[in-house]
Order: structure tokens, then sequence, then C-alpha cells
């Protein structure tokens, strides 16, 4: 026994008698070689076993207990960590989750970094080598050491390294909106507002298992799409999120989204991002009131007083209201004349490009210097101006309308001006006719 002891060269090629004695003691002997040789791929490649499930990784056996440096497959990595667990830390440590499986496997998921290789140790032989370069496995099963040499089953877990890489896991997420409000039936159902959302992984690894949550939800109703699955590494996709409002949101439309990933590796299991934006402005609606004198522009009338019928004054014009806006439709249109109305007129809601048209006959002040009872009010007298031998007097007024958005609620007006003179009736009957309105040199219609 002495010579067991102090002489191990019977292992690797001593006299005739050692040869013999490796034999005979050939499980003692692997156990001496593993302590006396660098870390390489051995010459028992056939006691490696099958790969992971489901990472298909086939394992290479190294002789002796190398750590992750010793390994050539991880030589030249910079930055290069080791965790080395036994088997009291298999199933309580804070880097990775081990699951103990049938005939001395297991199974490793959530490591706390990018997984490089993983060494495992048992038996006399060595250890198996599982190497994941570049595969950015983040989780793999049916991991065991070799196969043992004198049994047709795999060794045990005296241990196991993890080489890994910290790992950086990042995410970058810009919110746009490229266009202003669509408004929905020209604002009359509301207004939609469209954002994108970039986001790039920025980091290391895999991300999946995306959440979006968008402040909009609160007080709109909200649809987001193309959410991504799963991003790569500097991989980008293009969230959606619509907004539908009944009313316009504050500052057109400002709003935050935090985009929220999981991340493969345990140290960081989620990293997240927010931005904002608001939405450029929509155009402001707009009202054009276009009002002149009718024609006839000025008649005489009869007027029934109660006691008496007399002659009235007649002064009519036409008006038109537009809504020369190219989105949205104008409510709460009001038509304003001190003149020619006795209290505000109200119009129709009316669609971008709708008009209306209207044709208002009032009395105005009578030209005899007196003021006069008419069935419809009193009135103040008013200059009488003679041109030839047809007196004529110049009626001249403001019409002005009102209105706002009906989804936006922006006040709009516009205003013109009619100047419109008297002349004698063209009724039946009556002395004379109205000259043509070219013909009046008092008619200066804007």
């Amino acid at each position: 026994m002495s010579e067991s002891k102090n002489d191990y060269s019977g292992c690797i090629g001593g006299t005739y008698r050692h040869n013999l004695w490796s034999i005979a003691m050939g499980g003692v002997c692997a156990m001496f070689l593993s302590a006396s040789v660098s870390a390489h791929h051995s010459g028992f490649q056939d006691r490696a076993g099958s790969p992971s499930v489901p990472g298909n990784i086939q394992p290479h056996v190294y002789e002796g207990n190398p750590t992750c440096s010793d390994l050539s497959e991880m030589q030249g990595i910079d930055g290069l960590l080791e965790v080395k667990l036994h088997p009291e830390q298999y199933l309580s440590n804070p880097y990775v989750d081990i699951t103990l499986g049938s005939g001395n496997t297991f199974s490793w998921s959530n490591f706390n970094g990018q997984i490089q290789g993983i060494f495992v140790k048992g038996g006399p032989i060595g250890g198996n080598m599982y190497d994941y370069r570049g595969t950015g496995i983040s989780a793999d099963g049916n991991l065991h050491s070799p196969l043992h040499p004198r049994q047709n089953k795999f060794s045990g877990l005296s241990h196991i390294s993890f080489c890994y890489l910290p790992g950086s896991p990042d995410i970058t997420v810009e919110k746009s909106c490229p266009s202003a409000p669509q408004l929905l039936n020209n604002g009359v159902d509301g207004a939609r507002y469209t954002y994108e959302v970039k986001v790039t992984n920025s980091g290391d690894g895999v991300l999946d298992n995306f959440m979006v949550d968008d402040s909009l939800t609160s007080v709109a109703s909200c649809n987001i799409t193309n959410v991504p699955q799963q991003l790569g590494e500097d991989a980008m996709a293009t969230i959606s999120v619509v907004c539908d409002s009944a009313t316009p949101l504050p500052n057109n439309g400002y709003n935050e989204v935090t985009v929220t990933a999981d991340t493969e590796f345990g140290h960081q299991p989620t990293v997240s991002d927010d931005s904002n934006a608001s939405c450029p402005d929509f155009a402001p609606p707009s009202v054009v009131i276009e009002k002149s004198c009718a024609d006839p522009m000025i008649r005489l009338v009869e007027v029934d007083t109660g006691e008496a019928t007399i002659l009235g004054v007649q002064a009519c014009v036409d008006i038109r209201v537009t809504n020369n806006g190219n989105d949205e439709t104008l409510t709460n249109v009001v038509l304003v004349d001190d003149i020619a109305l006795d209290q505000n007129l109200p119009i129709n809601d009316l669609a971008p490009g709708a008009y209306k048209d209207l044709n208002i006959c009032y009395y105005p002040s009578m030209p005899t210097g007196e003021t006069l009872l008419h069935g419809d009010g009193i009135y103040s007298p008013f200059t009488v101006y003679m041109q030839g031998e047809t007196p004529e007097a110049l009626f001249s007024n403001t019409a002005v309308v009102m209105a706002e958005g009906v989804f936006s609620g922006a006040q709009v007006s516009d205003d013109d001006d009619a100047h419109c003179s008297i002349c004698v009736s063209n009724t039946p009957g009556l002395p004379s006719e109205c000259p043509s309105p070219d013909m009046n040199p008092y008619l200066l219609t804007e």
C-alpha cells in the first residue's frame, strides 16, 4: 500500500507491474490522475452522456476540478465571473433556481446574469462542461456529471459552477403623437388621439412579457395594439395607442406611458422606461358672415297700426352664414343685428362647408323727422337725402355671427356691413319703381 500512496506513475505509464495495478485500482487511479492534469477535453468523451433538454447542449468531459477560467471555452471572455454551488446550496441560493431531477440530473432557470457555461462536477473522472455561449438560453434541463467509469449511470453532483457575465438589461421608450387629433363625425362624437410608442431593447439579453401603462386610459377610451412578444438585443417595435375622448384632453393630449418588460437575468428581473408626448393643435373652427342689400333694398309696405293703415318703410338685407372651417361642426351659432333684429337669432349647427341663407326685412326709423308708431314698435327718425327728384335715405348697420366648435369649444365670430337706401316702392299701384341697385349712389355694399 505504500506504493499506492507515493507512486502514481502506473496510471500514466510506469512498469508493467504498475500498469497491472492501475487496472486493478482503476477508480482510485482515476482520482489521482484527475488532480494532476491541466483542464482540457479529456479522452473520456464517450462518458459525457446525453445533451441537455430542451437546450440540446452536448456536454464535454473535463478531467480534474477546473474553475471557469481554466475551461478552454471560457478563456478570453472579458468580465467572466463564476458562482460555485455545493449540494446544500442547490435549492436555496440568491443566484439561480435549481430543480433536482431523477438519476442525478437537474434543471436551472432565472440566473442572475448571462450564462456562458456550466461545469458539473461529479464522479472520479472530473465533470461535464456545457457551453452556452451565443445561445441566449436562459433556462435548461437534464444537466448531469459524466457517466461513472464502472457504472452505467451519471455520477453524483459534487458541485456546480456557473460561468457568467453579469448582464445589463435595459429598455428605451419614446412616445410621440405624429398628427393632430382626428375629429369624429366633425367633432360631434369627440376626437381620436393616436400615439406611437417606440420600444427598443437597449441592453443585454432578451426582453419579453411587455406591459404598457398609459395614463390616458383613466380619462379616455384607449386601445393599445402591436405590443411585442419578445425583443432581442437592439431590436425595436412600435406600439400603437389610440384614445377616443368626448371632450378635449388637457394640454393637447399630453400624457405619459410606461413600458415594463421581463429580462432573462434574475438579478434584474424587470426593466422599465417612460416617455411623454402631446399632440399638434388641430385646425381651429372658422365662421364667415356675408351681408348685402336685398333686391329691392327698400320698399313701402302697408302697416296696420290698429287705428289706421299707413305706409311703412321696410329695409331688407340678405345674410349668409358659412362654416368655412375644414374639420369641426359649429354649434351655438347666433346672429346678432341690433337694428334688423329685435333679438338674437339662433341658427342650427353648421357642418364644415355648410351655410345658412337669411332674408331679413325690418322697419327702420322713418324719414319724417317724427317718431311714428308701427305694428312692431317705436322707431326714431333718420335723415333724408335728395338725389335728383328721388328722396333717398341711407340705412347702414352691422350684422355679427358668433359660434363655437362643437368639440373644441373654441369661440369664433365674424361681422359684415350693408348700406342700403330708400326709394319708392315698386309695389303695383304705387307711384313709381325703385331704381336698380347699381344706379343707387348710396349703395356702399362691402
